[in-house]
């Protein structure tokens, strides 16, 4: 057996094992690398190449840039800049179009079988438990990639009065009614989660701190705005506070992202409700060390 062939085996066998996207991405990118020796290997988004978005195939060179278009549970462009080595031949093109169709095959079964246990069954909404996969992803993604990202977590004020005051049917349809409006003002590579009871998490990717205050202020706006259940002549007012929080300039982990985000929200529920409030840099560097 070649070395080429030992080290297409070897990433069969990893992608055969893996659960998640990043996983068989990670290690196509350590394929490439050793194969062709590029001076430098890139994630690149998607929707910052329409070619790829739109592309069938799964590869493609030209001079002085190496650019392989993967297809990984959804479009993934992992970018090669520079090097001379020289492409992929037919044999690995087929070797790797089959290994990514095995696994491709095997995410959208794992997909639909998440669906039952990362959905919350009230919003339609993506629930906690996948929000710390996708935390841990980004936090995998910045670090590698110098990029970073934001957490903006949202609590609806005085929620209980409308439990109290409508039922909790109706609590329930406002909070999916809820999570709707917040998706309106999100990227498509942005995620919103229930949390639990009326707090929400967006998790929004490769987005600084000034990015992220303005898709919080965005998100106030609209909630404050919305007359919730109107076809129901209900027309029921809402406000919501929202804390926001970024890698790596308030947090390096998933808990401390999340708790910085939450301090800052209770800080400005402390302070007034319905605002929009930045985590405090210096309590953070202090529970940080």
């Amino acid at each position: 057996m070649s070395d080429r062939e030992r080290k297409l085996l070897s990433l069969a066998l990893e992608c055969s094992s893996a659960n998640e996207p990043g996983i068989v991405a990670e290690a196509f990118r350590n394929y490439l690398e050793a194969r062709l020796s590029p001076d430098a290997v890139a994630f690149v988004d998607d929707k910052e190449s329409p070619e790829a978005s739109a592309r069938d195939g799964i590869y493609r060179f030209s001079s002085g840039k190496h650019t392989f278009y993967a297809r990984i549970g959804t479009p993934q462009v992992i970018e090669l800049i520079g090097g001379s080595a020289e492409a992929l031949d037919p044999f690995e093109v087929d070797t790797i179009e089959s290994i990514l169709r095995f696994f491709n095959d095997k995410y959208k079964t794992l997909v639909e079988l998440r669906g039952l246990t990362y959905t919350d069954d009230v919003t339609g909404l993506y629930n906690q438990r996948y929000m710390e996969t996708v935390i841990e992803r980004e936090l995998a993604l910045a670090k590698r990639n110098g990029n970073s990202f934001a957490v903006l977590f949202i609590d609806l004020d005085h929620f209980k009065k409308v439990n109290d005051s409508y039922g909790h049917l109706v609590g329930s349809r406002i909070l999916y009614e809820v999570g709707e409006e917040v998706k309106r003002c999100l990227r498509e590579s942005d995620i919103v989660f229930r949390f639990g009871g009326d707090e929400f998490v967006c998790v929004l990717s490769n987005s600084n701190m000034v990015e992220a205050l303005l898709v919080g202020e965005r998100v106030r706006a609209r909630i404050e705005k919305k007359r919730f259940l109107a076809k129901e002549e209900l027309n029921i007012r809402l406000t919501a506070s929202i804390g926001v929080a970024a890698y790596p300039e308030h947090a390096l982990t998933r808990d401390e992202i999340l708790h910085a985000a939450d301090e800052a929200l209770y800080g400005g529920k402390d302070d007034a409700r319905h605002k929009v409030v930045a985590a405090n840099l210096a309590s953070t560097k202090r529970r940080l060390g």
